[in-house]
């Protein structure tokens, strides 16, 4: 049993809400000490799932085994698990130590341990200094360390947070990302993390489940995931693309823009003549004031937009025929383009990603909102 502490298993889970599938058959499995991430867009599943695990729903059909034993039918409370909510849930009217150690009295723990054990797990989230205040007195990031710390007093072995960082704002929320990573890997407890957040499942996790329509679309680590999403969904997901709709040749696509695409890194295998999407991340075009000479894609548009996007210029370029999104390293060797100015895209033939058009109704839909 202690070698398998910490691990979590779903065997073909599934759970419904009437005649609306939340869940569709979903296997998993997490190894302990590992950071996991359930990522998607809002009605995918991952929220459910994780209430699953938790307790406070359960499969119609399916198994889950956390450290080795099967839970259906056992009531949250008995599971060696504990949960961190978005909305902190701490009890207004007690003290930092008496919501900590809430879940301790609960169990019967001795009062002789309590207070050991309280101080030990604010110590671990740096509240110690403020054991004896009210929720109310506190920040949002203050709550969310209490939080955590609650859930960890009894040290779980699985430790399960659904959006814990969505009501903090985007610096502390950064803040706490690290704070969380760090935490984890020092108690090597297993987290499962419920997040809609792309860049926060990348900088977090050990491996991301991306899921879509309550299944899970592709699991791998955030390299993985990145530079080989396994669908078109994915890669638009995961940071950003552009995307073309055409049809599939020989050597690429023929965009129904007109643009001609040489990918030599498919991600799938489109047969010559059937719909088909190519995708090109923002950050492998090339801008140039002068028609590219080297083989490769390349299409002639008008820079319609210059904007700051973290450490990088993001320009927005109009063909005519649609807008494509370039990010380029913001320092001192950069070539500023101005609004106006008639500029050449180009990348290379192994950034672009060629997926079957299957997905198109979901990313081109996505990519029409964003450019909007």
């Amino acid at each position: 049993m202690s070698g398998d502490r910490g691990a979590v298993e779903l065997e073909g889970i599934t759970k419904r809400f009437g005649s609306m599938v939340a869940v569709d058959s979903v296997s998993l499995s997490v190894k302990p000490g590992e950071f996991l991430s359930l990522l998607g867009p809002s009605g995918c599943g991952k929220t459910t799932t994780l209430r699953m695990l938790a307790g406070f729903e359960q499969p119609d059909s399916g198994f889950i085994r956390i450290s080795g034993e099967y839970v259906q039918g056992i009531p949250p409370y008995k599971r060696d698990v504990n949960t961190v909510f978005q909305h902190y849930a701490l009890f207004p009217h007690m003290t930092v130590a008496e919501n900590v150690a809430y879940g301790l009295r609960q169990q019967g723990v001795p009062k002789s341990e309590i207070a050991a054990k309280v101080a030990e797990a604010l110590d671990m989230v740096q509240m110690s200094k403020l054991a004896e205040r009210k929720p109310r007195q506190m920040s949002g990031g203050q709550q969310q360390r209490v939080a955590v710390a609650r859930a960890l007093v009894n040290r779980p072995s699985v430790l399960l947070l659904d959006e814990p960082l969505g009501a903090l704002d985007r610096k502390l929320r950064e803040e706490m990302q690290i704070e969380l990573k760090l935490l984890q890997s020092r108690l090597g407890i297993t987290f499962v993390f419920v997040t809609h957040d792309q860049e926060e499942a990348m900088s977090m996790s050990d491996r991301i489940a991306i899921m879509l329509d309550g299944h899970i679309e592709q699991l791998g680590d955030p390299e993985t995931v990145y530079e080989h999403p396994s669908s078109a969904f994915v890669a638009g997901f995961i940071g950003r693309n552009n995307f073309w709709q055409g049809i599939a040749t020989e050597h690429g696509i023929r965009a129904d823009d007109g643009t001609e695409f040489v990918a030599s890194r498919p991600e799938e295998d489109v047969p010559n003549g059937e719909q088909a999407l190519a995708a090109v991340r923002p950050e492998s075009i090339d801008l140039s004031t002068e028609q590219p000479t080297s083989s490769g894609n390349s299409t002639r548009g008008t820079v319609a937009g210059v904007s700051h996007f973290g450490d990088a210029l993001q320009y927005v370029v109009s063909t005519g025929e649609r807008d494509i999104i370039v990010l380029v390293p913001r320092d001192s060797r950069s070539i500023r383009h101005q609004l106006g100015a008639t500029v050449w895209c180009s990348w290379p033939a192994d950034d672009v990603y060629l997926f079957s058009a299957r997905q198109a109704h979901i990313v081109m839909t996505d990519n029409e909102e964003e450019e909007n």
